[in-house]
């Protein structure tokens, strides 16, 4: 029984090391982000548009954070060299809601105005059929007012 309470206790040990890393809470304000990404809070400057410059691959990179204002409307425009990058917008008021906004091909500008103060989460994604190893991709998002 000894050797049994020793493994027992061994397995505990281990699980309970590795946990944290597995248990780490992913969700932020109810929206999941991948094991590999990076929420960054992102801030209108006072003149001039928001540029977001990153790099994705699946699953990886930066996700921005963005205090909006109610009735004020934003441009958000995804530019890349790579077909496969698409942009979505979140809020993180209706955190349980679908993409407000997400990117196909030959639509990658938004025009959005919210009508409550909110804040958005904007994730760049890189989509692929199949992963393929180190492969990534350059974007560039811009953030403009619109008068």
């Amino acid at each position: 029984m000894t050797r049994f309470s020793n493994i027992l206790l061994a397995s505990l040990l281990t699980l309970s090391a590795v946990a944290p890393a597995h248990a780490e809470s992913r969700n932020v304000d109810g929206i999941w982000l991948d094991d590999g990404e990076t929420l960054k809070p992102a801030a209108m400057p006072a003149s001039g548009p928001l540029v977001l410059n990153g790099w994705t691959r699946q699953g990886r990179g930066d996700v921005y954070r963005l205090k909006v204002k109610a009735g004020e409307t934003l441009n958000v425009t995804l530019a890349s060299r790579s077909e496969f990058v698409v942009m979505a917008i979140f809020d993180f008021a209706k955190p349980e809601d679908d993409a407000i906004f997400f990117s196909d091909a030959g639509k990658n500008t938004a025009v959005l105005t919210p009508k409550a103060d909110t804040e958005w989460l904007i994730r760049p994604i890189l989509v692929l059929s199949s992963s393929r190893r180190g492969l990534g991709a350059n974007y560039a998002i811009t953030v403009e007012k619109q008068p």
